[in-house]
């Protein structure tokens, strides 16, 4: 005989009886009569094959691939108890879930204290090959804050107001922090076009992203384009093939852009009435981008720049930042605050540049960072380095960048689980847990869960790509110890909702754990 937990207590609030149904429907679990606490029938942890099984095997699965791992949360006291297992040290895609690896090898590498900052040098001797340069130079160096506004920019310009400058002769945008390519070479062009994909440097501005809203009008009218940041438009050539369509006609929009010329297009069709899209495009050169916004902040400041030149080339930087005084400086997020937009908000951009400070830092030995390497595969090397140090499987994972939006990430659900596992029992694990996203709560999981057990009681990350979906993380059963996971589909044909609602269901089922006699 079979068991499930229904507690009398669940079917408290709205939709939990369509919840019941579903779990019902899914598990096709026969209800005994053996009763746990408080009079509920109880799911044992040696039903748990067979009422997560039958989720896997539904029709619409049949040529899918599945990953999950199941264990107890390991204690001082107490190992993990392995609880189910699904092809678990097998690789799988695993979309953002990768950002579980990146953020717990950040912390441990960089420590809860760091921050990038975005500073500005005064420099009194002249420097490179104009030798008689005599005026006043600034030199703008970057570390990779993803998070610097146009908004920050003209804080940057007061700070230098107040010091009494008002005329520069020279500015320099220096960009050699991060050393290689702004793009990540496994990421396909569709992503590097989009502003989910934007590029990574050491001056980032505006998440490096364009963003413009699209609005319906008369049917048969092009949809109107509005340019979030009206400067953001200057010298981009749109070719808008969009159309205002009948109420009774599908909605899409496709928004991209040419990967060599600064050429927006537009594609796709909304109905009369119906809200705005908001899309986003990459910035093709992000770092030109940034001198251009901080010379209009400068200007805005009453100060004036006469001539700019960007060192945006591979190598050393030409001047001894070290030995120059700062004259204006903004510190990036903290490092809690930069590990929640990478878990919580699944930001691309935060956490591929936290990927990248991994490697423009340094080995954990102190050991000065070389400025000429390419940061990426010092930072890949370091992540391996770190997770190694915190125990993790190296044969567990083969990671090609920090987000999870390159397909060459190949990692196992066992590997995922040892993150979790390990980050629980450093001395920095609030910090980590608390970057995650939390059921029906906040983040990539606030609409989901809803009026569930499971509300308020997972702490995850979840993942997405087409044909891929994930989740991993702590679930808190209300009648069970606390449980680390990680599920991975993958090969799916169906759509998102159902491959995440599918991940629920087996969530859902977990949650209903209950010791049995």
């Amino acid at each position: 005989m079979q068991y499930l937990i229904l507690k009398r207590s669940m079917f408290k609030g709205s939709g939990l009886k369509s919840w019941v149904a579903r779990l019902l429907g899914s598990m096709a679990l026969g209800i005994g009569e053996v009763v746990g606490a408080g009079g509920a029938i109880a799911l044992c942890p040696s039903q748990l094959p067979s009422a997560i099984e039958p989720i896997l095997n539904r029709a619409e699965f049949d040529r899918a691939r599945w990953g999950i791992e199941v264990q107890t949360l390991a204690t001082d006291s107490a190992a993990p108890t392995n609880l189910y297992s699904k092809e678990a040290r097998e690789y799988l895609v695993p979309a953002s879930n990768v950002k579980l690896f990146t953020t717990a090898a950040a912390l441990a590498h960089l420590g809860p204290g760091f921050r990038a900052h975005t500073s500005v040098y005064g420099v009194s001797e002249p420097s490179g090959p104009d030798k008689a340069f005599g005026g006043t130079e600034l030199r703008v160096v970057g570390q990779g804050d993803p998070t610097l506004t146009t908004e920050r920019l003209l804080e940057l310009s007061q700070q230098l107001q107040n010091q009494g400058i008002q005329q520069v002769d020279r500015l320099v945008i220096d960009n050699h922090y991060f050393q290689g390519s702004p793009f990540n070479p496994t990421w396909e062009w569709e992503d590097v076009q989009s502003g989910y994909g934007a590029p990574v440097n050491s001056l980032i501005l505006n998440q490096n992203e364009i963003v413009v809203n699209l609005y319906p009008q008369a049917v048969g009218q092009p949809l109107r384009l509005v340019w979030a940041n009206l400067a953001d438009s200057e010298g981009w050539r749109v070719v808008n093939r969009s159309v205002t369509v009948r109420t009774d006609e599908p909605t899409w929009i496709r928004v991209g852009r040419d990967l060599g010329q600064p050429i927006l297009y537009i594609d796709g069709q909304l109905h009369p009435g119906s809200n705005r899209d908001i899309s986003a495009v990459s910035i093709p050169k992000p770092t030109e981008y940034f001198s251009q916004q901080f010379r209009s902040a400068l200007n805005q400041a009453g100060i004036s720049a006469d001539s700019i030149v960007i060192e945006d080339d591979q190598g050393q930087s030409s001047v001894n930042i070290e030995s120059r005084s700062v004259l204006a400086s903004l510190p990036s997020p903290s490092m809690p605050e930069w590990l929640k937009l990478a878990n919580r908000d699944s930001n691309n951009l935060a956490t591929e540049s936290l990927l990248l400070q991994i490697g423009a830092s340094g080995n954990s030995d102190s050991q000065a960072p070389d400025r000429t390497a390419n940061t990426l595969a010092l930072a890949l090397s370091q992540l391996g380095e770190t997770l190694s140090s915190l125990g993790i499987d190296p044969t567990g994972y083969s990671i090609a960048d920090g987000s999870g939006l390159s397909r060459r990430n190949l990692v196992s659900p066992v590997s995922l689980v040892e993150t979790l596992q390990a980050m629980a029992n450093h001395p920095w694990a609030d910090i980590y847990r608390e970057s995650l996203a939390i059921a029906a709560t906040s983040g990539t999981l606030r609409y989901r869960f809803r009026d569930t057990p499971v509300a308020g009681n997972l702490y995850g990350k979840s993942g997405g790509l087409t044909g891929v979906a994930s989740l991993s993380g702590y679930l808190y059963p209300p009648d069970y110890s606390p449980l680390v996971f990680s599920i991975i589909l993958n090969h799916s044909t169906q759509t998102g909702r159902i491959n995440r609602g599918a991940i629920d269901d087996i969530v859902l089922t977990l949650a209903q754990l209950e010791e049995c006699q």
